[in-house]
């Protein structure tokens, strides 16, 4: 592991043409005998403002890097070398230490022939809904891939395809503003109107406040469901709703 690895995942190089020591006409900046930047003649800082020319930073790519890298290994030697140039009296390297467990699963444990990870509240959760890449087994203790993972935005595709399948055994959509709902067996049609906003000005400020109006589903308790996941879209109310007879269910092919 590189002993720098602090300062490559950190640290910013210094700023500006003053703190770099560049004056008109230079190419390159000047430095003392230990290697610190010279501040151009007359150059300072505003007045009010710490002189202050790094930056932190927190390029994580190295450290992601260096733990792929291990993999295959055991966990124990991996983070031997990670304390060694890490130590935790350094508020920086401590703060990269900190980030380990962001692509390491380390607590770890089995369960029905299953990895569990725990997580830093305690929770267990199943290795392939862990958010982190790696995980350390918690039998042999060898750094491995989590390749039963899945990235938030593939889970996020799932649950958005499980809404809408779920949404299609309770609902259809014939128009913008009229659909076909179920109601425990019963399919309704529904029509819908927009809701009506009007202009209230409170203490100086304009607010658009909804006109008072009466859900028909609401009022008859056919649904829990907050308006806009019940209807799919936000800014809308059922302002009529009747009951499908057979021969509609039968051609909106309906149960």
């Amino acid at each position: 592991m590189r002993k720098d690895m602090a300062k490559v995942i950190v640290e910013r190089p210094r700023t500006g043409r003053a703190a770099a020591g560049l004056r008109p006409g230079r190419t390159c900046a000047l430095a003392d005998d230990d290697g610190e930047p010279i501040r151009a003649k007359g150059a300072r800082e505003p007045k009010g403002r710490a002189q202050k020319t790094k930056q932190l930073n927190e390029t994580l790519n190295p450290l992601k890097r260096y733990l792929r890298s291990n993999v295959g290994r055991p966990w124990n030697k991996v983070f031997s070398e990670i304390a060694e140039n890490l130590k935790p009296t350094s508020t920086v390297q401590q703060h990269v230490r900190d980030h380990v467990e962001d692509f390491v699963a380390v607590k770890t444990r089995m369960r029905a022939g299953e990895v569990y990870v725990s997580s830093r509240w305690g929770r267990d959760t199943a290795l392939k809904d862990a958010f982190q890449p790696l995980y350390v087994h918690p039998r042999t203790g060898i750094l491995r891939k989590n390749d039963v993972s899945r990235s938030w935005s593939a889970k996020r595709r799932d649950e958005l395809k499980r809404q809408e399948l779920a949404r299609a055994e309770r609902m259809r959509e014939l128009t913008p503003l009229k659909q076909l709902h179920r109601f425990g067996d019963v399919w309704f049609e529904v029509t819908l109107a927009k809701i009506k906003l009007h202009k209230r000005t409170v203490e100086g400020r304009v607010t658009l406040v909804p006109e008072k109006f009466t859900d028909v589903v609401k009022r008859a308790q056919l649904s829990t469901l907050p308006l806009e996941e019940l209807y799919a879209k936000p800014g809308v109310y059922a302002a009529a709703k009747r009951q499908l007879n057979k021969a509609e269910k039968k051609r909106f092919a309906v149960a």
